[in-house]
């Protein structure tokens, strides 16, 4: 009995590969959620991101809201 030999090759895109992509989602997905909570925390004493970013989050952004009546803010 003869064995044929099949080559199939892998779809790539420059050097990556559909199962290299897959084994790397799923830590990248993590990062990428880690560096956006490490960037929000951070950001959120600046005025303009509070107001722009955070205050519009639907379940938690009234937790950013600015309660300080005007008389009491310097500028």
């Amino acid at each position: 009995m003869t064995r044929k030999l099949v080559f199939n090759p892998q779809q790539t895109f420059g050097t990556f590969t559909a199962t290299g992509v897959k084994r790397w989602v799923p830590s990248m997905g993590l990062w990428g959620a880690g560096a956006g909570v490490a960037v929000a925390m951070l950001m959120s004493a600046t005025p303009l991101f509070r107001n722009d970013v955070l205050v519009k989050i639907p379940v938690v952004g009234t937790y950013w809201e600015d309660h300080t009546p005007a008389s009491d803010k310097p500028f």
